[in-house]
This record gives structure tokens, C-alpha cells and sequence, in this order.
């Protein structure tokens, strides 16, 4: 496996309280309402980090929406100096706890673009992320992830457009860009042409090397990625990701295959990495694929996942929540715990199952709820097919309300 890699994930977690996106409309741009909507996206951001760093998650990709019109005209408010004190704070916390932070300017930051407005809006834009991570007082470590962009009828030409153009980077923004493959237009071939010629680092997505493969074999790849980073530039940054079996290519799985997983993890022995998973579950599977690499996991985090896991396995079938619990508390890895958990939440529903499971759970708190509420429950109950979402819609909010905090940190609601 990886020696001394870190497994994160991106921008907002789903089972905890805390996002960094929030923001308004530009119509409302006021610097009062601008200073307390950055102030509660950092306060979030600190208490996001601690959380990860509590369980064990020291890789983690920041939201661009952080600073609400961040690169955006109207904004004229040196919020770098007004947060001066929150941002250092922040800072200083990830240095001392080594995380490794990234930013991913979106689809619409384009530096080959031959429009100049969509050029100048892309710099700004860049620029921005640039100075976020520069605020925090992180080393060059901590990288602004951007795809080549477009091919515009001749893709030899928009790569000598993309180099000219990051010229016009300030310096600081220069040393903090990586480069990705994507899925449709530049290979991972290409972007280690572009990453030679600007002796930049890149970062390599498994996903979109499978909709969009090139020439070289794979021992190649990982090798030829992992030279483009030297040391200032830190350990070697992988994205990884499996497919959405139900949608269109190149869209997340709503959770990492725990055997795809471990099977990429052998496939890069022996590198020193880190791996942004890229995934719907965000934080859920980042853990999942953490204690899956571990080989001696202690008894009281094993039980702990399973009882966050518990109900989501038993409203598929209450026979795979038996399994499931003699597996945990066997002494089997717990990456084939994952591996058969995996299974069991890839199968259809089953409306026995499912009543039964939300039974259970109202079990927590039918003796504390109000004659209203076992009404609406009942009532959704005859028809749980159509009403499967409302069901345990209500079931969170009562468990909300009653603080069970059992049901209020598993899974199910989640899953």
C-alpha cells in the first residue's frame, strides 16, 4: 500500500453540520452581509479541519465558494486583510497539524480560452484562489488544481495558448498550479508534455484516464506523474474515483468501491502519495478507505463504523445486517467488511425490509412522539414505496428533535 499517504476528500462533508459555500445574490452585494457570510464560512472551515483531523483525515480540498464573489468585479473588499486574524488562525492549524489543503477553481476558469473577457475573468479567478491560500500562510505544498481547458479546433495550438498564459500568473499563483487530465480533450500524456515544458506538477484522475486513455502503459504513468513534483512541491497528489453505474461517464459514484479501491492502492505500491478521492459520500468513504488500509484496527473504531452503517445494511435485508455484525466482530480485516458491506448496499429495495428497518428506528422515539407525529408516520407507512424519502425524512427529524444521538450519528438518513 501507500507509505505515508493521506486520503481526503472534497469541499463539503454530509454527515456533519458545517459547509463553506454559503453566499448570496450578487443583487444583495453589501459589505455587512458579505463580511458575515465569509465569517461563517471560515468558522466552518476551522471546525470542518477539526473534525477531520479527529478522525484521522489530514488531506482535504477547500471550497471555491468560501469567499462569496471571490473573484468577481463587484468585489473590491480586502477580505485577506478584514480576516486577517480568522485566516492565520486557520493557518497555523494546519501547519501544525500537517494537513494538506488544494483548491479547484471550476469549469468556467479557462486559461486558453481565446476570448480575452473569459481569459482576464480566469486569471482573476486563479489569482484569487491563489491569495485565499496565501492568506492562510501555507507552503507550496498546498496546490490550486485547474484542467488545459478547451482543444478550439486545434489542440497544438490551444496548449501553446495555455503556456503563454501562464506566464501572466503571478508568481505565487505560478507555483501553486497543478494540472489534471479530464475526460474528453487532454490526456494525461498531454498534460505531462504541458508539465515538462512549464515544470509544473501534475495530477493524475483515474476516472477520466479511463474515458479518455492515452498511449502509455500504467507503471509509466504514475512514474512520469510522480517525477513532475519535486520537493517543494510535496508528495505526488493523485484524484481517484469509480464510475456512477447509472449515469453518464465520467459522473462520481455515490460511494468508493471498496475493492476498486484497494486494487488502485496496489496498483501505486510503493509511491509515497496522496489521494483526493473524488465522491458523493465525501468524508464516508474517505474513513471507509482509511480503515481499509489499515491492517490492525482497533475493536472500538470497528464498532463504531457499524453502528453508523447499521441501519442502511438492514433496510436492504435483515439477513446482511446478521452477516455484517458476526463479520465486525470477527477478526477479518476490515477491508473485507467494507467489501461485503459494499454488496449488500448495491442491492435493490425491498419494501419488507424497509418497513421493518423504519420501524426499528421509530422505535427510538414512538414513546416520546406526539400523537401528530405517529399519525404522519403511519400514514406514510401505507405506502412505502411511494413514500420511502418522506418516511425517513420524518424519521430524521423526530430523531433531530428527540436528540437520539445513536440514529443522529449513523448513516442511515445518509445513505
Amino acid at each position: 500500500m501507500i507509505t505515508n499517504g493521506r486520503i481526503g476528500y472534497a469541499c463539503t462533508p454530509i454527515s456533519i453540520p458545517y459547509r463553506t459555500s454559503r453566499s448570496f445574490l450578487l443583487k444583495n452585494f453589501k459589505e455587512e452581509v458579505f463580511k458575515e457570510c465569509v465569517m461563517d464560512n471560515l468558522n466552518d472551515l476551522m471546525n470542518i479541519l477539526r473534525w477531520n483531523v479527529d478522525s484521522n483525515i489530514y488531506l482535504f480540498r477547500i471550497s471555491s465558494d468560501i469567499i462569496p464573489f471571490g473573484s468577481h468585479s463587484i468585489n473590491k473588499i480586502a477580505w485577506w486583510e478584514i480576516f486577517r486574524e480568522e485566516l492565520s488562525k486557520i493557518g497555523v492549524f494546519i501547519r501544525e497539524n500537517k494537513i494538506r489543503i488544494s483548491m479547484h477553481p471550476g469549469q468556467y476558469t479557462v486559461l486558453n480560452s481565446p476570448k480575452k473577457e473569459v481569459l482576464q475573468k480566469s486569471l482573476a479567478d486563479l489569482e484569487y484562489h491563489c491569495r485565499f491560500l496565501d492568506a492562510l500562510n501555507v507552503d507550496y505544498t498546498n496546490k490550486l488544481v485547474l484542467h488545459v481547458g478547451g482543444v478550439y479546433e486545434d489542440k497544438n495550438f490551444a496548449i501553446k495558448r495555455f503556456v503563454e498564459n501562464f506566464q501572466r500568473l503571478s508568481p505565487s499563483a505560478q507555483k501553486r498550479l497543478v494540472i489534471e487530465n479530464d475526460d474528453k480533450s487532454y490526456t494525461i500524456e498531454d498534460i505531462l508534455e504541458i508539465c515538462n515544458l512549464l515544470k509544473i506538477p501534475a495530477v493524475f484522475d483515474n476516472l477520466h484516464h479511463k474515458l479518455n486513455p492515452c498511449g502509455l502503459k500504467w507503471k509509466n504513468i504514475i512514474s512520469c506523474v510522480k517525477d513532475t513534483w519535486k520537493e517543494d512541491d510535496g508528495r505526488v497528489k493523485f484524484h481517484y474515483s469509480d464510475q456512477d453505474t447509472v449515469k453518464k461517464g465520467g459522473a462520481h459514484s455515490k460511494s468508493v468501491v471498496t475493492e476498486n479501491f484497494l486494487n488502485y492502492m496496489e496498483s501505486i505500491k510503493g509511491i509515497e502519495a496522496d489521494v483526493m478521492l473524488e465522491v458523493k459520500d465525501k468524508e464516508i468513504s474517505a474513513i471507509k478507505c482509511i480503515y481499509s488500509l489499515d491492517e490492525i484496527l482497533p475493536v472500538s473504531k470497528r464498532t463504531d463504523q457499524w453502528a453508523k452503517y447499521k441501519y442502511s445494511i438492514m433496510e436492504k435485508n435483515y439477513s446482511f445486517c446478521k452477516q455484517c455484525s458476526n463479520l465486525i466482530n470477527s477478526n477479518i480485516p476490515i477491508s473485507e467488511v467494507y467489501i461485503y458491506m459494499d454488496e449488500c448496499l448495491s442491492m435493490p429495495f425491498q419494501e419488507g425490509s424497509f418497513v421493518n428497518t423504519a420501524h426499528h428506528v421509530y422505535g427510538y422515539v414512538k414513546n416520546r412522539a406526539t400523537e401528530k407525529e405517529k399519525e404522519i408516520f403511519n400514514n406514510l407507512l401505507r405506502e412505502p414505496v411511494e413514500n420511502k424519502d418522506k418516511i425517513k425524512g420524518h424519521l430524521r427529524k423526530l430523531c433531530k428533535k428527540y436528540d437520539v444521538k445513536y440514529m443522529n450519528k449513523s448513516y442511515y438518513f445518509i445513505l
